[in-house]
């Protein structure tokens, strides 16, 4: 036979009908009412700040330096350039419009394709280490 006490919950200290605790010798008593300020762990708001913030900056710098990159590359297009684009594309730009977004980049001898300029990575490396070449070529010629 069970006793009714089996299912009830060990008794707490400051649970009604219960003597309150009794504090031990050697103890402190625990605090009474209001507790006392404990400082945050990392400085507290500071840090927190610090953390979330930190790498929005970082974010902004970052981007702030690419667009700058990109208006520079968009900036000394002009016709006849062979470029680059992100998809991998290469070919040379036949018409650049000012005022416009776009330029019409021949990828194939009468094969013209309008792209945006924002997606121009640069100028196409193959050429740009051919006339190097011819350079040093030249250099070399001059020297003999």
């Amino acid at each position: 036979m069970a006793s009714s006490n089996s299912f009830q919950p060990n008794a707490a200290p400051g649970r009604a009908g219960n003597a309150p605790a009794t504090p031990v010798e050697g103890q402190p008593p625990p605090p009474s009412g209001g507790q006392e300020a404990q400082p945050a762990p990392f400085g507290g708001g500071a840090f927190s700040f610090l953390i979330l913030a930190l790498p929005l900056l970082l974010i902004f710098v970052m981007t702030r330096s690419q667009k700058k990159k990109q208006q520079q590359i968009e900036s000394n297009l002009k016709v006849g350039d062979r470029v680059v684009t992100q998809a991998g594309l290469l070919g040379k730009i036949t018409d650049i419009s000012p005022n416009s977004a776009r330029v019409k980049l021949e990828i194939a001898p009468g094969v013209n394709v309008q792209i945006l300029k924002s997606v121009i990575q640069g100028h196409d490396p193959g050429e740009v280490a051919a006339a190097d070449a011819k350079v040093a070529d030249a250099a070399k010629d001059k020297k003999s």
